[in-house]
């Protein structure tokens, strides 16, 4: 998930899922254990966002089947809670709110130019961080929404339609 490769992490995450997680979500060995669960339970999570290194990266190693992802409040390192939704494999929008007061560089994912507003809808100082990233300063309770420049997208958090039937 590193490395931002996400369809090899879906091939991995199935196979351990459909040989060895019971459907208790067990896992098991010479017993059951919960410890290889929940590691892949964190795989999944490194697939939907990543923040290490003072940089939040959304939606970093997604496989090409997960075109449509709505994440709502994940926390995130430096106290920021993440909303990001993806449709048809581009991502639309993601909202931080910062709950401890402090700068943020995020990873958004939006192709070409972008906005970033303030939860009043104000447009909101940023500046280029590089690799595709901005650095934004937020106080305590504040957010910054960013989109691509000129779009306007839906900001309802709703469930996504699964791609296909899962097993239980």
């Amino acid at each position: 998930m590193l490395l931002g490769k996400g369809q090899d992490a879906l091939t991995y995450l199935g196979e351990l899922m459909s040989r060895f997680v019971q459907p208790n979500t067990m896992y098991k060995e010479s017993g059951p254990v919960i410890e290889t669960p929940l590691s892949a339970a964190q795989s999944l999570h490194d697939m939907i966002c990543q923040s290490w290194g003072g940089v939040i990266r959304v939606f970093p190693a997604l496989p090409g089947a997960w075109a449509d992802l709505t994440v709502h409040t994940f926390r995130t390192q430096g106290a920021f809670l993440l909303s990001a939704v993806r449709k048809g494999g581009v991502t639309r929008w993601v909202r931080l709110v910062s709950e401890a007061g402090a700068p943020c560089v995020v990873r958004h994912g939006i192709t070409g130019p972008v906005e970033v507003r303030d939860g009043r809808g104000r447009p909101l100082r940023w500046s280029a961080a590089g690799e595709g990233a901005i650095r934004i300063t937020l106080r305590k309770g504040d957010s910054a929404l960013i989109t691509a420049r000129g779009d306007r997208p839906d900001l309802t958090i709703a469930p996504v339609q699964p791609n296909e039937e899962a097993p239980r």
